[in-house]
């Protein structure tokens, strides 16, 4: 999707249907959305549906956000081989179903296909401005005024900033690990390919996400060697399965699939998932890869998970050698915690990205911690102005999450919705960002907006008045509220509460029955059992908290006979 841009004879820049748009804003829109990503397309849609005036900049040519492919390496965004990796029952958009022909994991093609299809179908795209990158935003009065690379300027009621997570990524060229290096060293958003260059090189993939396993995964069908460094361990998760370990089966069984309301109900992720955290570590080792040098001491749902886990069999095969991190560089050669050396054509840091609003003013401390927003989304000292996509579930996906996000802030701009007042908003973002903060305790707290999907997508229903209300379900159809409360984990189900998208809701749980009947069996034999797998599993965490933290106070405490600096002897 691709627009043409002219000039009128005056300067004036003319969009397809040769409407001039004058540096000078004309009028006020309702919302202005930054950015036509898989979040900003959403936003825009459910901004329409409350009848909002609504007008999307985005600073490229096409919609699509990360997943529209470019080769340039300046931009972030897909490889050619990248694929969900969340399966499109938890990923795909709650009215509008993936095609019946796509994969469980579709490629970044497809995804391409489907957004372009979204578009049409809500006729999203009169409401895009392509090539309108954004560098001011400023509350002038009752409006916010926004500003574009050419000039222009653009007035709104409110502002929602859909930018995503990808755009700045986190340069490593001067971490003291890779001091001295004398080969190549680059970030993963430059890597869209493998390139054939790399034959017969030593690659070092350095960073423990998903796009560090798909890199590692690719390069070693080229590269002769690849040390792939998790420097804090990680979860693996498995996306996909040729059965369930040890029964037998004749298709690929998706793990996302087991995402029902009753397997979250007798097993919730929330609670450390008891049966899951047992399975995946009986079937595939600790923390599901059985790999020492990526040993992690965070429990299963207590830090970033990574589902790209492919890169295992590479492993099994010793094509991908999995090393903990990198002590120091010396021309080419590195230096790794276990002691051990090599020479090293490359190096791949895929170390993240930062969230920056470079077009945020310094009078409008957001900030770039979604700790610091009402629910992940609203700035708190003026909630005209919102933030979507931005909060990043550790199994689930951020489409999923969006969506929602989309739904609840349509319906407070509109004012459908009442936000609390400003003192109770603040008081509730602080005690978000303390469960949040205790729930991942034990991973990176650099990384903002960490959430369990299924909980905080609960919470923002609640919000918005559509989460389901399963016991009326169950007393006016106990069928159906069967086939709700097994079916997996979809955004459909979020319009239960109205009957008259029930039969839309039913043929979609209907589409992903495949391999439910077991899984709902497995969990209502295991039901007795699962209190039990419970208080074992938060036993043994709790247990070995104490004993980190007995340790720790050992280890801080002053030798007997060390002097305090007011030089007072302390005794032992």
């Amino acid at each position: 999707m691709q627009r043409n841009v002219q000039r009128s004879a005056t300067g004036a820049e003319m969009d397809t249907r040769g409407q001039a748009h004058d540096p000078a804003p004309r009028q006020a829109y309702d919302v202005i959305v930054i950015g036509a990503g898989w979040s900003g397309l959403m936003a825009c849609k459910y901004c329409l549906a409350e009848g909002l005036s609504t007008l999307v900049l985005e600073g490229r040519d096409s919609i699509g956000g990360v997943w529209a492919f470019t080769p340039d390496p300046r931009v972030g965004g897909v490889m050619k081989t990248t694929e969900t990796t969340s399966s499109r029952c938890l990923t795909e958009i709650s009215d509008f179903p993936m095609p019946a022909d796509y994969p469980s994991f579709p490629s970044n093609q497809q995804i391409a296909a489907y957004l372009e299809a979204y578009c049409d179908r809500f006729s999203l795209t009169e409401h895009i401005r392509f090539r309108q990158r954004v560098t001011r935003v400023a509350k002038l009065g009752d409006l916010w005024e926004v500003t574009t690379s050419d000039g222009s300027r653009q007035r709104a009621r409110h502002v929602i900033v859909c930018s995503g997570l990808h755009q700045f990524p986190n340069d490593m060229s001067g971490d003291e690990r890779f001091a001295g290096y004398a080969g190549t060293l680059m970030h993963s958003a430059a890597v869209k390919d493998i390139p054939a260059e790399w034959s017969g090189n030593t690659i070092v993939v350095w960073g423990g996400g998903e796009s560090a396993s798909d890199i590692a995964c690719e390069a070693s069908k080229v590269a002769s060697r690849v040390y792939f460094c998790i420097p804090n361990g990680v979860w693996f998760v498995h996306k996909r399965l040729n059965g369930w370990p040890p029964l037998p089966s004749s298709e690929p069984k998706i793990l996302d699939h087991i995402t029902s309301r009753l397997r979250l109900w007798l097993s919730p992720t929330h609670q450390y998932s008891p049966f899951v955290y047992e399975y995946l570590e009986w079937a595939f080792g600790f923390n599901g890869h059985g790999q020492e040098p990526w040993r992690t001491e965070a429990p299963y749902q207590r830090s970033f998970l990574n589902k790209s886990a492919d890169v295992l069999s590479r492993v099994g095969s010793g094509h991908v050698v999995p090393k903990r991190d990198v002590v120091s560089c010396r021309g080419t050669t590195l230096r790794f915690t276990d002691g051990t050396r090599a020479n090293v054509d490359t190096i791949i840091t895929c170390s993240g990205y930062t969230p920056v609003f470079p077009f945020l003013p310094a009078s409008v401390p957001a900030g770039t911690d979604p700790r610091r927003w009402f629910k992940y989304v609203f700035y708190n000292e003026d909630p005209s102005l919102a933030f979507v996509g931005f909060a990043r579930p550790l199994i689930g996906s951020i489409p999923g999450l969006a969506e929602l996000q989309s739904r609840y802030v349509a319906r407070v701009f509109s004012g459908a919705c009442r936000l609390p007042e400003p003192a109770e908003r603040r008081a509730i973002t602080e005690r978000d960002a303390r469960f949040w903060d205790h729930q991942f305790r034990d991973t990176s707290l650099r990384i903002g907006g960490l959430v369990d999907h299924f909980v905080y997508a609960d919470q923002l229903a609640r919000l918005i008045g559509c989460r389901p209300k399963f016991a009326k379900l169950f007393f006016s159809s106990p069928r159906r509220w069967w086939q709700a409360v097994t079916a997996p984990w979809n955004g459909c189900q979020f319009w239960l509460n109205d009957p008259r998208h029930h039969d839309r809701i039913f043929a979609t749980f209907r589409r992903y029955f495949r391999d439910r009947v077991a899984q709902v069996w497995v969990f209502v034999l295991l039901a007795p059992v699962l209190p039990l797998l419970l208080l074992r599993r938060r036993l043994k965490i709790f247990l070995r908290e104490a004993f980190r933290a007995s340790r720790t106070r050992r280890m801080d405490r002053p030798a007997a006979g060390a002097k305090t600096p007011a030089g007072v002897a302390l005794e032992a």
